[in-house]
């Protein structure tokens, strides 16, 4: 049956009509097979991903962000995608345990005339002293899939995707770290799926002073994609009660529709960057 899953959830990402961003200016890929062959090729999720930051640019801009870092680049193509139409004088950090996508991602930045600073680590590992609280905007697409904890030791590619048990436990060692490398007024969007059980993310971030929204949804053959928005709670927001959810955006054409779900803890306002 997991193996089913796993099966679907990528004809569903290699199938389907891959809806790019409308942002006027989208990142050149200039990548091919033969890289593909040891790293994540841009897929649905990566561009539910751009929808996403499309959908904050403005937000983002007016935070004009000192330092974003994608852990788990790929492509590059998220990266590049952000810094192409942020346009502010940002740092970018690009890390991935991979080799390959470190060179993948290199050819990206370059054929998109954007600075980014590459490392190879595993996660953050190493960087947390360097980035204490100083990560303003944190980008994340993990290896999600639900599968057996072996599968997360297999190819390179496989790596990319094999997310262990829940599809949680790369993502789950990220998480435990993002309270240290944040910065206050710091934003964190990542991607998940249903079956990673996002409103126990919820809860589990809520306890540890953050609150998490879903910025984006899209359905994926037998799941549903969610990109998540994780974001600091004001100091004097309220525990979250047992049963906290992970809140939703509202649709953009109809403002009225924010309301949250059942059972959801309430929500503070839009964090407002500081005052020149």
């Amino acid at each position: 049956r997991l193996s089913l899953q796993i099966i679907c959830i990528h004809m569903a990402l290699e199938s389907s009509t891959l809806q790019l961003p409308s942002v006027s200016i989208s990142p050149v890929i200039p990548l091919d097979y033969r890289d593909f062959e040891n790293v994540y090729e841009p897929a649905e999720d990566s561009f539910l991903f751009m929808d996403a930051l499309e959908k904050d640019l403005n937000f983002l801009h007016s935070l004009n962000p000192k330092t974003v870092v994608e852990v788990g680049c790929g492509s590059g193509c998220i990266s590049a995608f952000l810094a192409l139409n942020l346009k502010t004088s940002s740092r970018y950090i690009a890390t991935d345990i991979n080799p390959f996508a470190l060179k993948a991602s290199q050819k990206t930045f370059e054929a998109n005339k954007v600075e980014v600073e590459l490392v190879q680590t595993d996660l953050l590992c190493g960087l947390e002293e360097r980035l204490v609280r100083g990560i303003d905007v944190l980008l994340f697409n993990p290896p999600y899939v639900p599968t057996p904890p072996e599968e997360m030791q297999g190819s390179l590619i496989a790596r990319s995707w094999a997310g262990g048990e829940r599809g949680r436990e790369v993502t789950d060692r990220l998480l435990a770290v993002v309270d240290g490398v944040l910065s206050e007024r710091g934003m964190m969007y990542m991607v998940a799926l249903d079956s990673n059980e996002p409103d126990d993310i919820a809860r589990i971030m809520r306890s540890r002073g953050f609150l998490t929204k879903v910025v984006k949804r899209r359905r994926a053959g037998i799941e549903n994609l969610l990109i998540l928005r994780l974001q600091r709670l004001p100091a004097a927001a309220p525990a979250a009660p047992p049963c906290a959810r992970v809140a939703e955006d509202p649709p953009s054409n109809s403002p009225s529709s924010a309301v949250p779900r059942a059972n959801a803890p309430a929500e503070p306002p839009e964090p407002r960057p500081p005052s020149p």
